[in-house]
């Protein structure tokens, strides 16, 4: 694979804090020379080196330890645990095995399979280099036999016939030292992504397993950082083993997804061939590594498994000192010869070589292998699954022997040998009532032995027939364990991951029986990795199972922690009750659980200055979000360590107030009250918006809830860093699709009952701290909301307080008090109301109030204007006391509705309510009584007068402010507001070009300049005014006057010229300034504008009802007096609010609402949201999109129907499916069977033709509509008959042109020619069997021409409607298409159809009579249609009737197919009306 340069990544062993034996040096790959010894340095300290040298620390921290003495420790450590545990086998006796055909002695190997010079002591590797000849010689002595000593010094010599008969043992001869291969292996290849070596070690097979999985937990740390939830073992085909095309993207996507989704191991021989170089590739794919500090590590692990003897190159694993190689490099290839060891994969992660003292030869693993997993499974609780792909006999036996361990088994039907031997003897056996076994019939026990003699019966010889009874003994043992064992077959479509959850759930979850209940935890868990809550609650949550709290809690948190909502959904039903289940500790644990490098641990870390959070860390981080918190506030009590809810502060709490803590006194004090409502903040936080609306269905005041976390949402929006894009995006759409969740809520209310819709949004909501849904959503910029039916009326209801009539009376009313009595007014449940009582509901109204106030205000700022231009004299008149005092008014009224505003917080209060009007009507009339001070100095009177004239600017803008209650002007001023916004930007781009302007033009026109405040005037004086056409061209020019009195004065010189001298250069400069200030920078602002417009346009309506709560809710806090008078009543309220605090009268809170008014309010809020997620829902499985995937489902259910049904015929022919592109043979026969008398075994006419009428009844009562729901109405028409009549008539006229010509062939037979003859036999073939059966070509019907209309098409637009109706007279005598009531009826003897086929397989002569030959290419190809190939024996002609009935099913099957396409294309087009159809 090619690669854009070699790439050095760090190891998971560079650091001291995670350090191993690996060290720093990564492969010789990376031509980085080896750092001298020096501290131990992070990357976090590298990365601030730089900012700390220019600080002045020193670059590095100083630190004593270096990385070289951590690196040093940690690899002795591990060398002496290895050197005390682990072992090796060697040959210590060269005795060379008899019969071998070498040509020199050199050759010859020894019994262990190793030539002379690869025994121990002899290799180069693991021999001293200071060995010379003479201690060659003396190795020779100790290794060779007294017999072979002559023989073995010539090595050139060829080896004689007769060997000397010398004896050799394992037992003795293989002797036990200690491992001297161990460490890392760097794989000399070039790939894309990075690289990391592998782990190895060298074991003998005597060694414990329990001693390798203590190195790997210690040493290899392979539990971090992940622990795996499944081990995966792999086994099945070698050398002579690939995978290819679709098996290969299905075993890879299964195998990668079943191994990501679980972190589980892999487990394979290692070997680069066959099945283990298949899961390398899987690997590589899949591959990633996961980042911790200074760490790599690989999120898949691969094992390898291997034998040491077997390893091609396993000498450069050695070490000749025996302390390991760090690295060792290694170079894999391709490359395998038969007989001969093989390289390893280069993608496996780790390896442990099993030396059982044999070379040369794959062996000595199995036993090892299956104990390292039994120990994987019974000491560290880890299920195991075994996956056979294909496979030799050694396949059969691992099967067998994890069977017995309890390990489930997958076998890959379709891959060949081992794995289809073991789908067909477990798909042909039956379990016996009685004993409980599983059988297997006569005639099938021999097609498995057939099998088994096919696949493996070249390696028998001559023990055959022991050797086949042996294995089909394995095979029906494997079939026994019928719980642990499931079938995937390959090439149906179908995931391998799936198909592993199954057999681990049949299994009981792949580990040990043992209780019970720990099975079933462990079941739900692997079902819970999978995200299959489908497959839990059919076979895990049953009827008849009793589920304890304890372990369904357990779930119920890793459910949440993995964001599996469709598990916390199927955890509920089982009756966890989520008030018990969510404590105190449980939520803190759920947020201490953040994930490390997200966005929401930096956050809260940066808030609290805590790595690990309690509740009162996040309720005070809650409150910044919210502005308020109050009632599930958490604080940590003085004298202990947990967390408790804050009580009320006051003593006594009034009869009709609601406890708005989160618990109750009478529960324990560590459970929620409402549980569901601190799961959804933490959800939220989180960005889980599944878990998110499932939690808010569950939750109490689903409106007040939905807009809480709009509030959550923004407040989360601001406070993540704009880089963070994505995040910032997802909490935006969030915050809309809550939004739009609590409007629909609210207008399925408003359409049972508008009044209660309105208190709903009036409501103080208990559970938010008693803020309203408008507060809320004012607070969150929930413009949408407040601009619903619902919130607008109430928002009218308190903008008119009772009033009934329009605005017109109402101006009536404020300019002529007796009009008020023609005022409609509501009764507000009074039978009548007094004068006095209409008179307050009048007034008291903010409607009143604003054009009451809006008069007042015109007056003064008619009085301020007369002020200004006539009445400012040199002492204050009584105009200007007047006008002081008025603004005195609105000072105090403006701080009482600011401070009365109904938002919490002050800095809310800020943010929301103060608006830019606002601020400034703030500062200005702060100024004015800084004005009405410094009149009174005589020096300053005239800019006394000048503040008072900005005075009057801002106050005649401040009217700006009462077109807020005009729904046109109202847009618009909002529209001013962000115009305005972008007006500062721009400006400060136009700044950059004036300045530049400015500058360089003044100087050029002034060679010489004495420094004055006047230059700044003329850089910005100038380039300003010559924007807008004032180009001021004599400023440029030279100023004449100036130079004739400087040279009257001295001589003119650039050195001493101050006056202005006109340059060249400055008119070409004022020209492109012009050109970019007037053509770009004002086109720039324009469509700026512009952009602003339009957007503001589209949502005018909503901007102006937004804008409408403000003002409400601003003019029904003011006083109902009108300024100046106002200023007597903020008075009164001084005053009393003094003396409440210094008598320490408590204020008495009232709730507006009692117990069952809310408990009514919420059950009609939460049964509106039920019939709103019902409409949804509705809504949702009638649109087009719903549609098309139920389609695509039905079409995909139908594809497997019809895959199942072509398998089961391939079975039923005794076709064997191999692998993709590899020839199908039939199996042949184990012993030779006479043959069997030529016996028509076919139906009689008379039962084919009951059989027709059978099946004509049973077409006629087919309704296709049940399949077909809707199609196109433009092709039903019936007008188009006449050309399928005449296709009839065609085909018609043909046959009568065959006969003609048949005729002329007889008269004349000299002039035919062979092909003609050959013609000539099979259509007079053709038309026997048609007599036979009773064809006759009048007899068929007609049909609609668009039935046959484009059949070849795929836009065909016969998609969708029945199949083709078979001529009357033809009855296809496929049995599985014919005979549609059962198999056995449509057969006139007594055996079934499987049986008659399983009898062709396994006859000495196969149905072609054709004996050792390869099926003819009509069974092998299904397109496939000459028929002169075919031999017409009676066998082969009944034979080929059947093949011409299979065409046409195949043909029906194609039809079906692309109907149901043309059905999808069809449905998605919006042009088409659908109507609905039957047909027959």
């Amino acid at each position: 694979m090619a690669s854009s340069g070699r790439r050095v990544y760090p190891s998971e062993d560079m650091t001291a804090q995670h350090h191993s034996y690996g060290g720093g040096l990564q492969s010789r790959m990376s031509d980085i020379p080896p750092e001298p010894l020096a501290p131990y340095v992070t990357l976090e300290d590298a990365r601030y080196s730089d900012i700390r040298k220019r600080i002045g620390l020193p670059r590095l921290p100083k630190r004593t330890s270096t990385l070289h003495d951590g690196y040093e420790q940690v690899l002795e450590e591990q060398t002496d645990f290895i050197r005390r545990h682990f072992h090796m086998k060697e040959c210590k006796k060269f005795v060379p095995k008899p019969d071998q055909k070498v040509k020199i002695v050199k050759d010859l190997k020894c019994h262990c399979g190793e030539i002379l010079y690869n025994h121990a002591g002899l290799r180069k590797t693991t021999r001293p280099k200071s060995m010379v000849t003479n201690d060659l010689e003396f190795a020779h002595s100790f290794l060779v036999p007294a017999e072979y000593t002559d023989m073995v010094k010539n090595e050139r010599a060829k080896p004689p016939e007769v060997m000397p008969k010398v004896s050799w043992s394992e037992d003795q001869a293989i002797q036990t030292f200690t491992t001297n291969a161990f460490g890392k292996i760097s794989f000399d290849i070039e790939q894309i992504g990075g690289m990391k070596p592998a782990k190895y070690i060298r074991v003998a097979s005597t060694d414990s397993e329990k001693d390798v999985m203590e190195m790997m937990l210690k040493y290899w740390r392979i539990l971090e950082p992940v622990p795996p939830k499944l081990v995966i073992s792999v086994i099945g085909g070698a050398k002579n083993f690939k995978l290819d095309g679709r098996m290969r993207d299905t075993f890879n996507s299964g195998l990668i997804k079943a191994a990501k989704t679980t972190s589980a191991w892999l487990i394979t021989s290692g070997f680069n061939m066959g099945v283990m170089k298949a899961v390398g590739q899987a690997v590589h794919e899949g591959q990633t590594f996961q980042w911790d500090n200074d760490r790599m590590t690989h999120v898949l692990r691969c094992i390898g498994i291997a034998p040491w003897g077997y390893v091609k190159g396993r000498n450069f694993l050695e070490s000749s000192d025996g302390r390991g190689k760090f690295n060792a490099h290694y170079r894999t290839s391709n490359t395998i010869l038969h007989g001969q060891p093989v390289h390893l994969n280069a993608d496996h992660t780790h390896f442990i070589f099993v030396d059982d003292g044999m070379r040369n030869r794959y062996g000595g693993v199995a036993d090892f292998r299956a104990k390292f997993e039994e120990n994987i499974m019974s000491s560290r609780g880890i299920p195991v699954v075994l996956v056979v792909v294909e496979g030799g006999q050694d396949a059969l036996m691992d099967a067998r022997t994890s069977l017995k361990q309890g390990i489930p088994v997958v076998v890959c039907a379709g891959t060949g040998r081992a794995a289809d031997i073991l789908a067909y003897a477990f798909t042909h056996t039956v379990k016996s009532p009685s004993s409980g076994e599983r059988n297997m019939r006569d005639k099938h026990a021999q097609v498995l032995k057939n099998r088994l003699f096919q696949a493996y019966g070249k390696s028998w010889g001559k023990k055959a027939e022991t050797e086949s009874d042996k294995y089909k003994d394995i095979v029906m043992e494997c079939c026994q364990y019928e719980e642990r064992i499931i079938i995937f077959h390959i090439n149906k479509h179908e995931d391998l991951d799936l198909a592993i959850l199954s057999v681990l759930l049949k299994a009981g979850g792949g580990l040990k029986a043992g209780d019970s209940k720990i099975d079933r935890l462990n079941q739900l868990k692997l079902a819970l990795t999978w995200n299959r809550a489908d497959i839990a609650q059919e076979e895990i949550f049953r009827e008849d199972v009793n589920w304890t709290q304890e372990h369904l809690m357990e779930a119920m948190t890793m459910a949440l922690e993995e964001d599996k909502v469709d598990f916390v959904k199927l955890i509920l039903n089982q009756g966890i009750i989520m008030r018990e289940y969510l404590t105190v500790q449980r939520l803190e644990s759920l947020y201490n659980k953040i994930p490390k490098h997200g966005y929401l641990r930096p956050l809260l870390t940066r808030f609290s200055k805590k790595q690990d959070f309690s509740l009162s860390d996040i309720g005070a981080f809650l409150t910044k979000l919210l502005d308020k918190y109050d009632d599930e506030k958490f604080q940590e009590a003085e004298d202990q360590k947990v967390p408790v809810i804050s009580q009320s502060s006051s003593l006594r709490k009034p009869k009709m107030m609601i406890e708005s803590t989160d618990t109750d006194d009478t529960e324990e004090k560590d459970q929620f009250k409402r549980p569901f409502k601190q799961l959804l903040i933490w959800a939220i936080l989180m960005n889980r918006v599944d878990l998110a609306l499932f939690f808010w269905e569950m939750g109490e005041e689903p409106i007040s809830s939905a807009i809480a976390i709009t509030r959550i949402c923004q407040g989360m929006f601001k406070k993540i860093p704009k880089y963070q894009t994505k995040i910032r995006e997802d909490f935006s759409k969030m915050k809309t699709k809550f939004e739009r969740l609590a409007m629909r809520v609210l207008d399925e209310c408003h359409l049972v009952d508008p009044n209660k819709a309105m208190m709903l949004v009036e409501r103080k909501s208990l559970i938010w701290s008693k803020m309203s849904c408008l507060q809320m959503a004012a607070s969150a910029n929930d413009q949408a909301f407040l601009s619903s039916v619902a919130c607008q009326d109430s928002i009218n209801t308190t903008w008119k307080h009772g009033i009934l009539s329009n605005w017109k009376y109402v101006f009536y009313g404020i300019v002529f008090p007796p009009c008020i009595y023609f005022v409609e007014v509501a009764k507000m449940g009074e039978s009548r109301l007094t004068i006095f009582q209409k008179l307050l509901t009048f007034y008291t109204a903010p409607m009143t109030k604003f054009g009451c106030y809006t008069m007042s205000y015109l007056a003064f700022l008619g009085l301020f204007s007369f002020l200004v231009l006539v009445d400012f004299k040199a002492s204050p008149s009584y105009v200007e006391w007047i006008c002081i005092l008025w603004t005195l008014s609105f000072l105090t009224g403006e701080t009482h509705a600011f401070l009365m505003f109904p938002i919490p917080t002050f800095k809310g209060k800020l943010r929301d309510w103060f608006s830019l009007l606002d601020k400034l009507d703030l500062c200005n009339l702060l100024l004015v009584f800084v004005g009405f001070g410094i009149r009174w100095h005589h020096d300053l009177f005239f800019s006394a007068k000048m503040i008072y004239c900005f005075n009057v600017i801002i106050f005649y803008l401040r009217i700006l402010k009462v077109y807020t209650a005009h729904s046109q002007l109202g847009p618009k001023l909002f529209m001013i507001m962000r115009m305005l916004e972008e007006l500062v930007l721009f400006v400060m781009i136009l700044v950059v070009f004036l300045l530049a302007y400015g500058v360089a033009s003044q100087g050029l026109l002034y060679p010489q300049r004495k420094g004055d405040t006047v230059i700044l005037k003329d850089i910005v004086f100038y380039p300003y005014w010559q924007l807008y056409g004032e180009i001021f061209l004599e400023e440029i020019e030279t100023d004449q006057t100036c130079m004739a009195a400087l040279q009257n004065m001295t001589t003119v010189t650039p050195f001493n010229n101050t006056c202005r001298t006109s340059n060249w250069m400055v008119p070409i400069l004022l020209a492109i300034y012009l050109s970019v200030g007037n053509i770009l920078l004002l086109n720039l602002l324009i469509a700026i504008f512009s952009h602003v417009f339009d957007t503001v346009e589209q949502n005018s309506i909503e901007i102006w009802k937004f804008q409408m709560y403000y003002l409400v809710m601003e003019y029904d806090i003011k006083s109902s007096i009108i300024p100046p008078f106002n200023i007597v009543k903020h008075a009164y309220y001084l005053f009393k609010w003094i003396f409440r605090k210094t008598c320490c009268k408590k204020k008495t809170e009232t709730q507006q609402y009692l117990q069952r008014h809310l408990t009514y309010l919420q059950l009609f809020e939460k049964e509106m949201m039920a019939n709103y997620l019902r409409h949804e829902k509705a809504s949702e499985s009638n649109t087009l999109e719903t549609k098309v995937q139920n389609l695509q489902k039905r079409v995909d259910e139908l594809t497997k129907l019809i895959e199942d049904e072509l398998i089961a015929e391939q079975h039923a022919f005794g076709v064997e499916a191999t692998t993709l592109g590899q020839t199908q043979t039939l199996p042949p026969p184990v012993k030779e069977q006479e043959k069997e008398k030529k016996v028509s075994r076919w139906p009689s006419i008379k039962r084919i033709l009951k059989l027709r009428d059978d099946e004509q009844r049973l077409k006629d009562g087919f309704n296709i509509d049940n399949l077909y729901a809707e199609a196109p109405e433009d092709l039903y028409n019936k007008n188009k008959l006449e050309g399928e009549m005449s296709r009839n008539k065609d085909v018609v006229m043909d046959e009568v042109k065959k006969k003609q010509k048949k005729k002329k062939a007889k008269k004349d037979p000299k002039r035919e020619s062979k092909k003609e003859k050959k013609r000539r036999k099979r259509d007079r073939f053709e038309e026997d069997e048609d007599k036979e059966l009773n064809i006759n070509l009048a007899d068929y019907e007609p049909k609609p021409e668009y039935l046959y209309k484009d059949m070849n098409n795929d836009s065909s637009p016969t998609r969708g409607h029945p199949l083709p109706q078979m001529p009357r007279g033809l009855i296809p005598l496929s049995p599985r298409q014919s005979f549609l009531k059962s198999r056995s009826e449509a057969l006139p003897w007594s055996e079934s159809e499987e049986d008659y086929y399983e009898k062709q397989t396994s006859r000495n002569l196969n149905p072609l009579n054709i004996q050792n030959k390869e099926i003819p290419r009509e069974l092998q190809s299904p397109d496939f249609s000459d028929d002169e190939n075919v031999s017409k024996s009676p066998h082969s002609s009944r034979l080929l009737v059947n093949r011409r009935a299979r065409r046409q099913e195949r043909k029906r099957i194609s039809d079906l197919e692309e109907r149901l396409m043309e059905l999808e294309r069809s449905s998605a087009s919006q042009d088409h009306s659908y109507v609905r159809n039957k047909y027959r």
